[in-house]
């Protein structure tokens, strides 16, 4: 098992109990004291646990949510968001095969594609996959595992399992943070190998943001802002930060 994912398991034991010892954490994941120490230090100087004698804690802050629910954030920045959207919606072209992130502005997404029967839409997010189903015609993959409730998205082991073997035309997913020297990052460590695997399943990754991720560096580095082929945000967000990650030959789209 790789670091990253060893710590996203811990997070998720974490967020389940509250508490987690080195000796359990030890024999989970067969692993010596050390590794785990240094797993928990890591996890701590991220902000995501308070180490105790023998263990941790999920950090303070953490306990009630940095971020609120996806359906909650639906009516934030709405405008921006459905600008992005139907800019978007107009890249995809006839007959294509692209994969759907989680989030709302992916989701204003898919609600501007609604009436394409002409796709097919790879998602890991269950308001997407609700969204889309109701058309006949449209086919919907859905990528399944182990859900994270705040997002309402799959992820972990199985949902990566099935993207290994996926290629689609365009990838679109949101992202907390884009930064030009930070990169693309995010809140949830748990979720980094999925959206890691995301990212690798097409050649042409699409980020679609709201202008107050544009300089927002959250938790954990996704990518680098060079995975990016383009972004699209909107006339708000910073012109300092647009400037400096257009010198890295990235393709940024304000609508």
């Amino acid at each position: 098992m790789l670091k990253e994912e060893r710590q996203r398991d811990i997070i998720e034991l974490l967020e389940r109990n509250g508490k987690v010892l080195v000796s359990d954490l030890k024999a989970r994941f067969k692993v010596t004291e050390m590794t785990i120490r240094r797993d928990l230090r890591v996890l701590e100087e991220s902000g995501w646990i308070e180490r105790i004698h023998g263990g941790a804690l999920i950090a303070q802050r953490h306990k009630y949510r940095l971020e609120p629910p996806a359906l909650e954030r639906m009516s934030q920045m709405a405008d921006e968001k459905q600008r992005i959207a139907d800019y978007v919606a107009e890249l995809i072209e006839e007959g294509e095969m692209i994969f759907l992130g989680s989030g709302t502005t992916t989701l204003y997404v898919a609600r501007a594609l609604a009436d394409r029967d002409d796709l097919t839409i790879v998602s890991n997010a269950l308001p997407i996959i609700n969204e889309l189903v109701g058309s006949e015609t449209k086919t919907i993959i859905a990528v399944g595992g182990f859900i994270r409730r705040n997002e309402l998205s799959m992820i972990g082991h199985f949902a990566d399992a099935v993207l290994q073997d996926l290629r689609v035309d365009k990838v679109i997913m949101g992202m907390r943070g884009i930064h030009p020297d930070h990169g693309l990052t995010c809140d949830h460590p748990q979720e980094l190998m999925t959206d890691r695997k995301i990212m690798e399943i097409s050649d042409t990754v699409i980020i679609v943001a709201d202008h107050t991720k544009i300089g927002h560096v959250a938790t954990s580095k996704t990518a680098s802002i060079t995975k990016a082929n383009l972004i699209v945000t909107t006339r708000q967000a910073s012109r300092n930060f647009i400037q400096e990650i257009k010198k890295q030959n990235v393709n940024v789209i304000q609508v």
